[in-house]
Formats: structure tokens, sequence, C-alpha cells
């Protein structure tokens, strides 16, 4: 299924998907900068997705997986009193638009969206990173997006 389908990335500083439409809203989309926050934390963040897959091959159930990565290709790993890394994995259902005849579906195919939103930051150190995913573990068609944290710049002690 991999093989056929593709799966876009973005960053965003707020996303979601509305259930009614099955629409995503994103606002601020586009970033590849995350800077700190006074908190410590990167500044909140969304990781949008958008996989889709040829008609022909709807509805089918897939296993997405995101997993942030960083510029070695390492799983990230939360530290903590237990270490966890940074991957989630979502089963979606992906199917075609309804009322469609069946070479419009096959022209439009199935599209299915997920988010991952991080209301509070993450905290991680500055450097380089790569949101990766994967569908149904298949590597070799694996998407990547990739960012960069900043230092942080200190202010000028004046005085």
């Amino acid at each position: 299924m991999s093989e056929r389908s593709a799966v876009k990335i973005s960053i965003a500083d707020f996303a979601n998907i509305t259930p009614e439409s099955n629409k995503g809203n994103a606002v601020g989309m586009g970033g590849y900068i995350l800077p700190i926050a006074q908190t410590g934390l990167t500044v909140r963040f969304s990781v949008f997705t958008e996989v889709c897959v040829p008609g022909d091959l709807c509805p089918c159930e897939l296993t997405l997986e995101l997993s942030l990565r960083d510029q070695y290709g390492h799983v990230v790993e939360l530290l903590g009193p237990v270490p966890q890394k940074i991957r989630v994995a979502s089963v979606l259902t992906v199917e075609t638009v309804q009322g469609l005849t069946l070479d419009q579906k096959n022209f439009i195919g199935g599209h299915a969206l997920n988010v991952l939103d991080f209301a509070s930051g993450l905290p991680l150190s500055p450097g380089n990173y790569v949101w990766k995913a994967t569908i149904d573990s298949d590597e070799e068609h694996a998407a990547e997006l990739r960012f960069c944290i900043p230092i942080p710049q200190t202010q000028p002690v004046l005085g």
C-alpha cells in the first residue's frame, strides 16, 4: 500500500480536524523553525499529516506512524523517570468521497488526515530534527519533514 500512497507532513502553529466534514484547519502552517519559549519548552505547534491513497485501493485501513528523530536518524526520547520515545501510531480508515462516479473516485483517490498537537510544546534541546511518517512500517517509502530549534538568543545586560 505505501508504495502507491503519499504522505504530506506540515508543521503549523495550530491544527485540528473538523469531525463533521473531516477537513483540516491550520494556522501558521509552513514553519521550519521552532523557538524555545521562556518556559524552556518549544513554542506550541501541531504536526499535520495527510495520507493520499489511490481510489482503487479504497476503502482501506492503514497504520500511520509518526516519529521524531534527531539529525542522525535516532528516535528522540523525552527524559524523565521513565524515558519515552516520541513515536505515535494511528490506525486510519481511508475512504473515497461519497456521491462520486467510479471514474471520479479513482481520479481523486482517498484521503485521511491526522494531527498531533503539542499545546504546551516539547522539552527539546536546540538542534536539527526530522518528523518521519511511515505507512504500515514501510521505511523505504517514508516521508520526512526537517526542522530546527535554534539556540535561544540571550538578551544583553545593560547597566
